[in-house]
């Protein structure tokens, strides 16, 4: 039984309407207070007050539901058949569309095509591969300035490096060369060179 309950669909019942909202039911209870309080305080029989009491709910929008658009409309059968025509009194304002439709119905056709963003998209796409050729371009610029002053060998420096390398190495032989003939007076022996250049020579 308290399955059979839980599983029944909650209904907000007011007036003999069916709410799909407990708000909405709550909106249609207002409505009713509204009707039995002008009911009570006005009992007009005139045709003239009943038309007063009409046209008031309506430039004042107290009703919300169709339980106060029913009160209304039994005032403006009252008044019809007091002798009022139609084109005498107000028409009931609806202010809720009674068909289904989705947003987009809504919209014109300028605002139901969006033009701005595949032009964004196409804006993007040619920016985009120039703005890449760009970086790509300053790396290579900046692989370029590293190898050619880097202190690593590599095709741009390596000519430069290895005379480098050559030069010092002659002036480290050089004055080797001036401490050992020095060397050689302090203890005196005598210069071999002139020995060394005939085999050599002779070689």
């Amino acid at each position: 039984m308290a399955t059979d309950e839980k599983n029944r669909k909650i209904s907000f019942i007011v007036g003999g309407y069916e709410f799909m909202s407990e708000e909405d039911a709550k909106k249609a209870e207002l409505d009713l207070s509204k009707i039995k309080l002008l009911e009570a305080r006005v009992k007009a029989s005139r045709p003239n007050d009943i038309k007063a009491v009409y046209e008031k709910s309506i430039e004042n929008k107290i009703f919300k539901t169709p339980i106060g658009w029913g009160y209304l409309c039994g005032l403006r059968e009252k008044l019809l058949q007091s002798g009022f025509i139609e084109e005498d009194l107000v028409p009931i304002p609806l202010n809720i569309s009674m068909t289904r439709h989705s947003a987009l119905e809504n919209l014109n056709v300028r605002q139901r095509i969006k033009v701005e963003e595949p032009k964004r998209n196409i804006e993007f796409r040619k920016v985009f591969p120039i703005v890449l050729d760009v970086v790509l371009a300053i790396l290579v610029i900046l692989m370029f300035v590293v190898a050619a002053t880097g202190e690593n060998d590599n095709i741009l420096n390596y000519k430069r490096n290895v005379t480098n390398r050559y030069a010092s190495w002659e002036e480290d032989l050089k004055e080797r060369e001036k401490r050992v003939r020095q060397a050689e007076k302090r203890l005196g022996i005598e210069d071999t060179s002139d020995y060394y250049e005939e085999n050599a020579s002779d070689g």
